[in-house]
């Protein structure tokens, strides 16, 4: 879990580089083809998660690829680690339809008079997004329940 918490503190550093160097954008429009604020923030972000997703995936593949460990403990920290990471990967994928449906719903209130089914539509989402993700964050848990148990054992072996 130690290897997972620094690829995800390392992949938040490089995010932030990456936008930090972007820098001022200056760009001219014309006024009749502004994009609304809110949707353009959300586009950004489902575009952020989609590179996300796609390079956790190259990443799980490569540790999948990798030659495999004799010891059991380090096998099952191996498969711990990979698991967490997938599990973060389905986050990654239910924000980023939370997104995409946050978007559409917007993009679908323009012109538009009965807003009231989209309202609707909208809240029973909110409601089964944060259940999923207390779904996540338990299943979390449990990994890094197991990871630090199969860690120390592999420690006090090691001690012995």
């Amino acid at each position: 879990m130690l290897v997972q918490k620094l690829w995800v503190i390392l992949g938040c550093m490089v995010t932030l580089g990456l936008i930090g160097c972007e820098g001022p954008k200056q760009t001219i429009r014309d006024p009749g083809s502004l994009e609304d604020p809110v949707t353009s923030l959300l586009s950004k972000g489902i575009a952020q998660l989609d590179m996300n997703i796609k390079a956790l995936s190259k990443r799980m593949d490569d540790v999948q690829k990798a030659s495999a460990r004799t010891d059991p403990a380090l096998q099952e920290l191996q498969a711990l680690d990979l698991s967490g990471w997938q599990l973060h990967q389905q986050q990654w994928v239910l924000q980023r339809n939370h997104l995409i449906l946050a978007r559409d719903l917007i993009q679908q209130t323009k012109g538009e008079s009965g807003k009231g089914p989209l309202l609707d539509q909208w809240r029973k989402h909110r409601q089964e997004y944060a259940r999923a993700l207390e779904e996540l964050r338990q299943q979390r848990q449990e990994l890094e329940r197991k990871h630090l148990e199969v860690e120390s054992r592999l420690i006090e072996r090691r001690l012995q």
